[in-house]
């Protein structure tokens, strides 16, 4: 994606000559083209392009409009030919001249009529003001920081820190939250008086001050209601077709990771409908050969098969399989993505094993794939949680004609689900709390996922943070299916996002979601709770919407491909540098505070002999273990100690 930056001095200060040229500095990430810089008395700004689409080689940012506002625009409009046609501008005209004919014509009134996936910066010298835009659903963010003589922004966080006044001080709360992997409020980052601007949201900035306003959001009290049952299922195609249509746009046809799910394949599908009869490449990680593999109840191993019938049935589809023997460069050492990024990278075990995927697009040519990580809250939710609308609603028809088939229809307990979905989610947090207390006496209950020491937590408020945010620990969510869709798809989406940009910068492969659609996500959230488990199954309102789209094998899975199936394999070869990095976080003040080290090291000393041996402890060593020392070697970095 393109990247901008720049630095508003209402008051020079003694950093504010390093600072401005600062802005035409070199970007952390790949395939980007030459910063190109703009500025005035008060104003330094720089962007550098990347070129995606065809219009992007007529780019010439930044511009200015008639006015003397001058326009940084990152990202793509999903139909802009409508657009040129509404302010009536030349047929040529760039994405970037386009948001500025907007905002002459509009200001930023009526954001979410502009649709995209993008971020724009609009400075105004007359009124001394900066305007930072991120459109609803973007695959995309900005970060900035506000003093009282200045304000700086940029498109990730690397190319704010580049900035010699920005500070670099951790924020102790905020990281043990995403350490934990809680969210109380999105816009905040790993570091104090640093913040993000969510997408679905206009800032605006003087030397008076920051006003934020959010012009879209998930909405829970949102309500579609169509005749026919079979109306939503048309309506879903419709507008998955489109969404999908929209994010082809570029010079050539975007790749797909493509599982052997329901989401992605849907859009590998549609892709290959929408591209014929041009060729779409699909990526699809598979263990590697001769790896043990686990048996694992209610999952699959290898979803080749599934990604070969796909392309069976599209014969413009040319599907690709990758795997790796070992880990990935970057679970060894993730220091590339903290610079690339700026931040903590989570997960790095697990994308490692695709890391494979993301070169082979790289090496085929590839600047944009498509993905579906966002289908498991839209189109293809599960359904399980209306189960607490229906007991809260006292549909007891509903949960006896449509929920408790669709428990047996996938194999889950009946006891379990119904537990974990209306029982426990009908009690306070802190309740929920007290009960995990009086059964673990000692223990904290976010302690089973988090390697986190509990004094720490006591010293900064852990607890009280997760009940503010009505959190308890255990990811129960005191909260209706419609909620639970809204704090998935926009406050944890939004932390994922911050991920999503690292990627981006280290392989300059960009990421588009088109389940992460404003349009799709309003039906989603609104339709009736029953559309999802209809005909007593789950995932339901998607089987119905791809019947006649996808291979039956895939509509019909009930399992779950498994991905990093050979987990333990690739978390042994890293066993002897997590002995290491253990030893090293003992001498970084933080890192020690915060992490349990005895707990790590306890792990590391009593390793079990086999995958076999591992599994009663799995989540501990493929999940806890090694997200606690990424966090230990992001601190040690972001304090500049390399011991």
């Amino acid at each position: 994606m393109t990247h901008f930056r720049g630095y508003i001095a209402f008051e020079t200060e003694i950093l504010t000559q390093q600072d401005r040229a600062r802005a035409g500095a070199a970007f952390f990430d790949a395939g980007l083209g030459k910063p190109k810089t703009w500025s005035d008395d008060v104003a330094a700004l720089g962007l550098a392009q990347r070129f995606v689409t065809d219009e992007d080689l007529r780019e010439r940012q930044p511009i200015a409009d008639s006015a003397g506002r001058v326009v940084l625009f990152s990202g793509y409009l999903f139909e802009p030919a409508q657009v040129r046609a509404d302010l009536g501008i030349p047929p040529e005209s760039t994405d970037s001249e386009i948001v500025s004919g907007w905002v002459e014509r509009y200001g930023f009134e009526n954001l979410q009529r502009l649709k995209g996936d993008y971020t724009f910066a609009v400075w105004d010298p007359q009124k001394r003001r900066v305007d930072l835009v991120v459109s609803a659903m973007a695959m995309r963010i900005a970060y900035w920081h506000a003093r009282p003589n200045g304000f700086w922004f940029a498109t990730i966080l690397s190319a704010l820190h580049q900035f010699p006044s920005v500070p670099k001080v951790l924020d102790p709360l905020e990281l043990a939250m995403n350490f934990s992997v809680h969210i109380a409020d999105p816009a905040k980052t790993h570091y104090k008086d640093i913040h993000l601007v969510p997408p679905g949201t206009h800032l605006s900035v003087t030397q008076q001050g920051v006003q934020e306003r959010a012009f879209w959001r998930p909405n829970p009290r949102h309500r579609v209601k169509f005749r026919k049952p079979e109306d939503y299922a048309e309506a879903a195609l419709e507008l998955l077709d489109r969404s999908v249509k929209v994010r082809l746009r570029g010079r050539r046809t975007p790749g797909v990771l493509v599982s052997g799910g329901l989401d992605s394949p849907a859009v590998a599908a549609s892709a290959a409908i929408q591209s014929a009869p041009g060729e779409v490449q699909t990526y699809t990680a598979i263990p590697h050969p001769g790896q043990y593999i686990e048996g694992r109840k209610g999952w699959y191993n290898s979803e080749q098969a599934s990604v070969e019938a796909l392309a069976a049935q599209y014969p413009n589809i040319r599907p690709g399989f990758y795997s790796s023997a070992g880990p990935a460069g970057f679970e060894e050492d993730p220091t590339p993505f903290f610079v690339a990024g700026g931040r903590n990278f989570f997960g790095g075990n697990h994308f490692g094993w695709f890391d494979p995927t993301y070169r082979a697009a790289r090496a085929d040519g590839h600047d944009v794939v498509l993905m579906g990580s966002m289908g498991n809250m839209a189109l293809s939710f599960d359904g399980l949680r209306t189960m607490s609308d229906f007991a809260r609603s006292g549909r007891i028809d509903k949960l006896l004609t449509l929920a408790i088939p669709a428990i047996r229809f996938i194999g889950r307990s009946l006891k379990d689900i119904m537990k974990y979905h209306i029982l426990l989610t009908a009690l306070p947090p802190k309740l929920r709390d007290s009960q995990w207390r009086l059964r673990h006496p000692g223990q904290e209950p976010w302690a089973r996922i988090t390697a986190m020491r509990p004094e720490f937590g006591k010293k900064i408020g852990f607890n009280e943070a997760l009940w503010a945010a009505g959190e308890d620990g255990m990811f129960l969510h005191q909260a209706s299916s419609r909620e639970m869709q809204a704090n998935f798809l926009h406050n944890r989406r939004t932390r994922n996002l911050e991920m999503w940009l690292a990627l981006r910068a280290y392989y300059g492969l960009e990421q588009r979601d088109p389940y992460a659609d404003a349009d799709l996500v309003d039906f989603c959230i609104g339709i009736p709770r029953d559309q999802y488990l209809w005909g007593g199954q789950t995932r339901s309102l998607m089987r119905r919407t791809l019947a006649n789209r996808l291979p039956s094998r895939i509509v019909n899975e009930r399992k779950i491909g498994q991905q990093n199936p050979e987990w333990f394999a690739r978390i042994s070869a890293q066993r002897e540098s997590f002995l290491a990095e253990v030893e090293r976080l003992a001498r970084v003040p933080l890192a020690a505070e915060m992490l349990d080290l005895p707990r790590l090291k306890e792990m590391l000393d009593n390793w079990p002999k086999d995958a076999d041996a591992a599994i009663p402890r799995r989540f501990e060593f493929e999940h806890m273990l090694p997200r606690a020392i990424q966090t230990g070697r992001f601190i040690r970095w972001s304090e500049g100690g390399n011991q």
